[in-house]
């Protein structure tokens, strides 16, 4: 570029962070009046209102001061939310452009697009245009020529005759680049080089076409988003979820998303991107806190991580056998027709010595429709119940009220005899339909083990003793309080169905993570739970490091999201280097079980993955550690709490490093030591797997086999730029064809 453009683009960002600067000179001048109003309405409100409510004017008021405080408190929210905005852009208004020429008129004209909108006050004029914008998609979608953008119905036709991308940083011009799709693994290159911290970062300069299809789908509908390990499918959700904000600003606001994960250690680290994006954050909360809302007190729960350990002993293939009933899509049908077509009891309708409707009568009437669910099916029934009422009521209106006149015409009037005829309705319908639930006040604990115990009698799972003793113990768990986790989740799966558990009305999307390592009877909870909402759902199936407690097809998803449900796939990895790729690629890609699509990655070679050889495995540590210091976030991932215990000991003794165990735990440090299980969805400059090849191999059996390899795929994955194996031995046969990947070493303690 020569110096006269670069000068030109200069003087251009000069003009942009002025107009920046004035509207955050306005926003700190109106901060304090906004403020002082808002402090102003609620004393007026609450002087006004000390003497309470005594009339309906005193209402009215009452709600006029309400709006007035709530109009003052929006203001002052704005002022600060845009105040953040300005700030951010002051340091980085925009990175791209598009020059464009309407093919329709042939006008010339031109965007600049950054993380947020800003216009020009004085002319209207739009100064910089948001990445999420119908207008700003096209330079994500196309190189220079024909290209279109989608507004609303309407397709805009243009030619895009020219594409810039800038680098800006503290609100300086650094580079700026003539650009298309091919220039962008470069600057994507430039962004993955660098050093990874605790936090997901905000990547809209360098989002792929791919990846824009998939932050831009139909956000009315539920969308699965899957590609392999480091594919960005994490990245995409969150900011597809500020694309849905965007699209929905009317209807959905941040506290109407709910981002779920299976532990706390991810929602620290995906903590700042709505914000980094200009939105407020959403609801982040992780499926025990559902889980325990929905069971309610006095009941102990297994949580997952134990499930998980638990179902990997050499005694649990019992246990795994009634698992994978309970969490077969068989089952969880079968349960959904049972409880939308529940056997209610029914009571003979009658008044007097008159009989309103048999309970044949209303079953007929009640089977004649079908329910989605058994709320639905009761509220019909009472319906049924009323009508039958009503209609005789209506057809014995004037007797009745005769009849009130007759018996007590000396204290009544023909007025006061309607009005005794309608309180004589309604409480017979009252009384009529307080019958019906009394008959039908049901236990979900005894209707979980009936509904189980007849699902098991007529498929015929195992003989009739193990059914027996199995619905036995599902019985004696719940009556003494401590449920299995799979207990627990079909425990609350039927209070669900059975309308126990009050709903989420209020939210409208929701994204769930690592969604592959949810089973279906999870999906099907969370289905219900959020009524109006649609989801995005991020998943790799190459991911899952058991065959039960997990979904292994995608074609699963559409059992419980229906076959309208939008399925992206990411094809390239950029997450780690292209050495620790190359291996992870092997890995997963056996002759037995090969990868069903085609999947490439970035181009990035930095240092094969290292194999170190050790008799005396934790003395490695050290030395390793020392070198890679220059990085910002190390983990050393082992199998299990066992082995993390023994890293942090001898650790202690020569560096600080924290120890993560529990899905509750935040990460801070940046020296992590982790089980392998708490590592999903996370990433590192670079990371150590300490034993992980020779302590899964062991376990290797049968339906698992391909599993142990996924653990170590699953570990790999996690390393940016650099990969090390700490193991006693050297590496195994079943991982022979690994090799050319991996650099041999061995270590001998000095």
């Amino acid at each position: 570029m020569e110096k006269s453009e670069f000068r030109s683009e200069v003087e251009h960002l000069g003009r942009v962070e002025g107009i920046i600067q004035n509207k955050l000179e306005k926003l700190y001048r109106e901060k304090n009046p906004l403020r002082e109003r808002v402090l102003q309405e609620r004393k007026e409100m609450w002087a006004e209102n000390r003497h309470g409510i005594g009339d309906f004017d005193d209402v009215v008021f009452m709600s006029s001061q309400e709006t007035a405080v709530s109009f003052a408190e929006k203001q002052f929210e704005w002022n600060d939310l845009e105040t953040q905005r300005m700030k951010k852009m002051e340091k980085s208004p925009y990175f791209g452009r598009v020059d464009f020429e309407e093919s329709e008129t042939g006008e010339k004209d031109r965007i600049y697009i950054g993380i947020y909108s800003l216009t020009q006050e004085e002319t209207q004029e739009i100064v910089i245009v948001d990445w999420r914008a119908p207008i700003a998609s096209m330079f994500y979608q196309f190189d220079l020529g024909p290209a279109w953008y989608q507004v609303h119905d309407y397709k805009n036709e243009v030619e895009i005759t020219g594409k810039r991308q800038y680098k800006i940083e503290k609100g300086r011009l650094l580079s700026v680049y003539d650009t298309d799709s091919s220039m962008y693994d470069d600057i994507l290159g430039d962004v993955l080089s660098k050093h990874s911290d605790h936090k997901l970062k905000v990547i809209i300069g360098s989002i792929q076409k791919e990846q824009n299809a998939a932050i831009r789908s139909d956000t009315k509908k539920s969308c699965l988003i899957y590609g392999l390990a480091g594919s960005g499918k994490t990245s995409i959700g969150l900011h597809r979820l500020a694309y849905v904000l965007y699209c929905n600003r009317d209807t959905i606001k941040s506290e109407n998303i709910l981002i779920l994960s299976n532990n706390h250690i991810f929602g620290s680290y995906i903590s700042t991107i709505l914000p980094d994006l200009g939105e407020k954050p959403a609801q982040t909360k992780v499926f025990a806190d559902l889980l325990r809302a929905g069971l309610g007190e006095g009941l102990e729960v297994e949580d997952y991580y134990s499930q998980l350990k638990s179902i990997e002993t050499p005694f649990a293939e019992e246990r795994k056998r009634w698992i994978r009933v309970k969490y077969s899509a068989d089952l969880l049908e079968y349960c959904i027709r049972y409880f939308a077509d529940f056997p209610f009891q029914i009571p003979e309708i009658r008044y007097g010595e008159d009989i309103l409707a048999t309970p044949e009568e209303i079953r007929k009437k009640l089977d004649a429709q079908h329910f989605p669910d058994f709320s639905s099916r009761m509220e019909r029934l009472k319906v049924l119940v009323r009508k039958a009422i009503e209609d005789y009521f209506t057809l014995q209106k004037e007797e009745m009220c005769r009849e009130f006149l007759e018996s007590q015409g000396d204290v009544l009037s023909e007025k006061e005899a309607k009005v005794l005829y309608r309180r004589t309705m309604y409480e017979t319908i009252q009384s009529a339909q307080e019958e019906v639930i009394r008959l039908n006040r049901l236990k979900a604990g005894k209707q979980m083990t009936e509904v189980y115990g007849e699902y098991l009698r007529q498929t015929g799972e195992g003989d009739r003793e193990d059914r027996e003793q199995e619905v036995v113990r599902l019985s004696d768990s719940l009556e003494r309080g401590r449920l299995l986790y799979e207990d627990a989740l079909f425990y609350l799966f039927i209070k669900v169905l059975m309308g126990e558990v009050a709903p989420f009305p209020a939210i409208y999307h929701t994204v769930i993570d690592e969604s592959q390592d949810y089973n279906l009877l999870q999906l099907y909870i969370m289905k219900r739970l959020f009524p109006k909402s649609s989801f995005t759902l991020l998943g790799d199936i190459y991911q899952t490091v058991n065959s039960l407690t997990t979904i292994q097809r995608y074609e699963e998803y559409e059992r419980v999201f229906g076959a309208g449900l939008i399925q992206i796939r990411l094809s390239k990895c950029y997450r780690s280097s292209s050495d620790i790729n190359a291996l992870a690629f092997r890995l997963i890609d056996e002759a037995a079980h090969p990868i069903a699509e085609n999947y490439s990655y970035f181009a990035r070679p930095v240092k094969k993955p290292q194999y170190i050889i050790s008799r005396d495995m934790l003395s490695c540590l050290v030395p390793i550690l020392k070198q890679l210091e220059n990085h910002h976030s190390v983990a050393v991932i082992v199998n299990g709490d066992e082995e993390a215990f023994a890293v942090k000991s001898y650790l202690h003794k020569h560096m600080e490093a924290q120890l993560i165990i529990s899905p509750e735990d935040e990460m801070k440090d940046r020296l992590v030591i982790m089980p392998l299980l708490l590592a999903k969805g996370l990433e590192f400059d670079a990371v150590i797997l300490f034993g992980l090849i020779h302590s899964n191999e062991a376990k290797e059996s049968g339906e698992d086999s391909p599993l142990f390899r996924r653990k170590v795929y699953l570990g790999c994955t996690r390393a940016l730029h650099e990969l090390y194996f700490i193991e006693r031995e050297a590496l195994p046969d079943s991982l022979g064809e690994c090799a050319p990947y991996l650099e041999m070493t061995e270590f001998i303690a000095g």
